[in-house]
């Protein structure tokens, strides 16, 4: 039998003498603490800023007092990135100092990236297993009959813990709970979470990090206390304006993208990306300062920005490069893999390169303490994104990097006003989550104002009829508060997307919308959801129809009533099992325009006195009037429409609201993909041998499948009739051709099953 070795699984041998890495005071501290919590089953947080050294705490630890006594370790993350970062970390502090009973521990390292082993590989002999949680969740059943099964004790270790409120974490969290306890072992579940970014779990905020966590947080450091002890370095923040005028007005949906999805328009990303000024602006600002500022890291704003940027640096004799996710290349048309990334990533470390594009890549987990500035050359609305954007240059002088760092921002004039987040006013007063009620009444405004945005421009158009909802009471137009959430949905890289949803509440919907979101749990008994968090169509069409049944009887006729938002409600639900947050908008009152209105009537003010009125209104810092209407035009053409009403202009009428709508394996366990890695003539021979298998006298090659007939290749695909993930194995008796259509058929039916 062929065999072949394997990067993905093996033994780490242990190492006489001391760890190289001697820990800091914090993460001492964080240790002992840890120790005391161990002493009792526990599950709860260490909370560390970026640069702080989470992974290495928690993996001199979890050495000490669970491999070292021949206990298991799950760790589980969401990017393959984290995964890479947590076997480095473990094999680099593999001595005796730590591990003092073993010789040595067995890996297995795995996730839906090429380069990982699949769940159905799982030994019990494997001492630790480090895993993305979608991949395990997959292959359940192989990591508790295969590993959770044999086990009276085990460690279950949370990367970027701030993820793991996500039903499909807390599925796997239960699961091996679940198989612990059934077999008797109450006591044998342990579970440290890991994270950066601050946030409260307290019971009053109801957040699901209380519910995965119920220990809290075991110990917490701040970033300025390990500015201050030189392990991280004290950023300096620089602003450089470029003078580019974004004039283009949005639409409430483009500002929305923005506001919630920090997604740029198409168009104006476009636009920025490929501002010669701009990239020369910023080429020409490093050249200047290049002495202070290497080695530099660029934070882009999409592909052609950083391939835009790197063309500009190289032509001024700057050695560059850029990394993105895995995408053709724009110049030669060959293809940017994960793996040219990471060579890329090292020659930056080695010094080989002096400057780093890239796209969103280095935000979480990966390590470049040689980083001394960090250019902003994209706006983001994201505090957390923020956060890790600036972590990345503040790796101390005692953790190898250096004193200072630069954070330099390149800042753009946007006709909008767009909630950017301000690195530097973030630093200091710290990041994260808003505590549930502290919510500023400005942001609540923001949220609600751009939902509104679009019935004033709708007001606005002479090419709709809008008379009924004109004749409203302004403030009944106006709404009580807002639920604000989150949805994590499936994205085209390894990790999903986290997306925000806002549903509006006014006078008439409030009462409806409380029932139903406080009665969710009632309503889902009438569908079998089990451990699946994502409804079928014919289970989110059914809830709703009930919903609207029950709740929403006389939706036709309620303001701002949607299908999509009772929708997006039960999705949450499905996934989180708790109802979304309601924000509260307390300064309702404030946003009365009959009452200005009134003002201007009966007061008779026009000319000059009325222009001053308004202006100060408008400008009011106090006011929410900008915030809500966001362009003066909406603004006054609302308040005309209040005057005319007073005016006796609108008769009353009946309201009606239209409906809007290196271990060794033998090399048929790897996958196909990997053969062609390895050996290309490996993979051409069994390429053949099943297109042969396919193929008859004729030269016809037949779908296994469905039957149809063809003489080109490219019109078939190779196909495991036994899945790997259920045990298959890469042999000429387990392949098959199908056609494109008939893969993605059967590949949709078994992701359904």
């Amino acid at each position: 039998m062929t065999t072949v070795q394997v990067t993905y699984a093996g033994l780490i041998k242990v190492k006489r003498g001391e760890a190289p890495k001697e820990l800091y005071s914090h993460q001492n501290e964080a240790i002992i603490a840890l120790n005391k919590k161990n002493q009792f089953p526990f599950e709860g947080l260490l909370v560390l800023p970026t640069g702080g050294g989470k992974t290495l705490t928690a993996v001199h630890w979890l050495l000490r007092n669970f491999i070292n006594n021949k206990k298991k370790v799950l760790w589980i993350a969401h990017r393959h990135e984290l995964l890479d970062q947590a076997l480095e970390t473990l094999q680099l502090n593999a001595y005796s100092s730590l591990l003092s009973n073993v010789s040595g521990f067995r890996y297995r390292i795995i996730s839906g990236h090429p380069k990982h082993d699949r769940p159905v590989n799982i030994e019990k002999t494997d001492d630790i297993i480090i895993a993305s949680k979608d991949s395990l969740n997959s292959g359940l059943d192989h990591l508790l009959k295969n590993w959770v099964g044999h086990l009276n004790e085990v460690l279950l270790v949370v990367d970027e813990a701030h993820h793991a409120t996500a039903k499909t974490y807390r599925k796997l969290i239960n699961a091996v709970k679940d198989d612990l306890s059934k077999r008797g072992h109450h006591n044998g579940f342990q579970m440290l979470g890991l994270t950066a970014t601050p946030f409260r779990t307290d019971e009053s905020e109801k957040g699901l990090l209380k519910l995965v966590f119920p220990n809290d947080i075991i110990f917490s450091e701040h970033l300025r206390n390990l500015v201050a002890r030189g392990i991280l370095a004290e950023p300096i923040f620089e602003n450089l304006e470029t003078k580019i005028e974004i004039k283009q007005k949005l639409t409430a949906q483009e500002i929305k993208a923005i506001e919630n999805f920090d997604r740029l328009p198409q168009d104006i990303a476009k636009r920025i990306a490929e501002d010669s000024k701009r990239n020369n602006q910023i080429v020409a600002h490093y050249k200047k300062n290049q002495e202070r500022y290497k080695p530099l890291l660029v934070f882009a704003i999409d592909v052609i920005h950083a391939v835009a940027l790197n063309k500009v640096f190289k032509d001024e004799g700057i050695n560059s490069d850029f990394i993105v996710a895995a995408v053709k290349d724009l110049t030669t048309g060959t293809t940017i893999a994960a793996k040219d990334n990471k060579e890329k990533i090292q020659k930056f470390r080695n010094g080989e390169l002096e400057v780093l594009i890239n796209v969103e890549i280095l935000t979480e987990g990966t390590d470049l303490p040689n980083v001394q500035t960090v250019f902003l050359t994209r706006p983001t609305t994201s505090t957390i994104l923020m956060t890790q954007m600036i972590g990345r240059a503040l790796r101390g002088q005692k953790a190898g990097g250096t004193e200072k760092a630069y954070v330099v921002s390149f800042i753009d004039e946007w006709e909008n006003k767009i909630n950017w987040v301000n690195p530097e006013k973030l630093h200091i007063q710290g990041s994260g989550f808003p505590e549930k009620g502290i919510l500023s009444s400005n942001r609540t405004a923001q949220l609600i104002s751009i939902e509104m945005i679009e019935e004033f421009a709708r007001i606005m158009d002479d090419s709709i009829d809008t008379n009924a909802l004109e004749k409203l009471e302004f403030l009944k137009r106006i709404p009580l508060g807002i639920y604000h959430f989150y949805i994590f949905e499936p994205s085209e890289g390894y990790e999903p997307n986290s997306r925000p949803y806002d549903v509006l509440l006014y006078d008439d919907t409030e009462e409806a919308y409380d029932n139903f979101v406080n009665d969710l749990k009632a309503l889902f008994q009438k569908i079998d959801l089990q451990d699946r968090e994502i409804l079928t169509e014919a289970e989110l069409e059914y809830l709703l129809q009930t919903a609207k049944e029950i709740y929403f009887p006389d939706y036709q006729t309620l303001l701002g009533y949607r299908d999509d938002d009772v929708k997006n409600i039960l999705r949450f639900y499905a996934k989180n099992q708790i109802p979304p947050e309601f924000l509260a908008f307390s300064e309702r009152r404030k946003c009365d325009l009959s009452i200005v209105a009134k003002h201007i009537y009966d007061n008779s003010l026009g000319g000059k006195a009325l222009f001053e009125y308004i202006e100060i209104l408008w400008n009011d810092g106090k006011t929410f009037w900008q915030i809500i209407f966001s362009d003066k035009k909406y603004f006054m053409n609302q308040l005309n429409i209040e005057i005319n009403k007073l005016a006796g202009i609108y008769p009353d009428v009946v309201v009606s609201i239209p409906t809007l709508i290196p271990d060794t394996v033998p090399i048929e366990k790897l996958t196909l993909y990997e053969i062609k890695e390895r050996d290309i003539l490996e993979y051409r021979k069994i390429k053949n041998a099943v297109f042969a298998k396919h193929t008859d006298a004729k030269g016809f090659i037949s779908c296994a499948i469905s039957g149809v007939k063809s003489q080109m290749r490219r019109d078939f695909q190779i196909d495991h009739i036994k899945p790997m993930f259920q045990g298959g194995l890469t042999t000429i008796d387990n392949l098959q051709l199908l056609t494109r259509k008939a893969h993605v058929e059967k590949t949709r039916r078994e992701n359904t099953r």
